[in-house]
């Protein structure tokens, strides 16, 4: 006896610790006697039994896949509302693009006047300290 056919046959199933059959190998076919039973009742004898016996079984549905993409969108000639509806969405989004534009030119313009106003008061500043320091001398 082999070391593989040796391991082969103390292989257990995870879920229920029973031997796993031995799977055929081409010199084991003569070896074994035809016990009757075929693959589907080997894996059924092997099968796990726990947490999943207790799922319900999910019923099987009838799935009309006749739709077709025309069916689904419409017909292939465009629609004067749906030319409109494309039209304005179109208008929609040059906007939404010219106003993030826009956005972004303000927010640089109030970051310059902001930086300029600081600058401003920094030389107010130094006018008044330097003012006041003349005094006191």
């Amino acid at each position: 006896m082999s070391n593989s056919h040796s391991q082969s046959q103390n292989r257990l199933n995870v879920n229920t610790g029973r031997p796993l059959p031995r799977a055929p190998s081409q010199g084991s076919q003569a070896d074994e006697p035809d016990d009757g039973r075929d693959d589907v009742s080997v894996i059924s004898a092997i099968r796990p039994m726990g947490p999943l016996d207790a799922l319900p079984e999910i019923p099987a549905t009838e799935l009309d896949l006749s739709l077709t993409l025309d069916s689904i969108l419409g017909s292939s000639a465009d629609s004067p509302a749906t030319e409109k509806v494309q039209k304005r969405a179109s208008n929609v989004l040059k906007l939404a693009e010219e106003n993030e534009k826009l956005k972004a030119e303000l927010r640089a313009m109030t970051e310059r006047l902001e930086a300029a106003e600081r600058k401003r008061k920094e030389i107010e500043q130094r006018r008044t300290q330097s003012a006041g320091q003349q005094t006191t001398a």
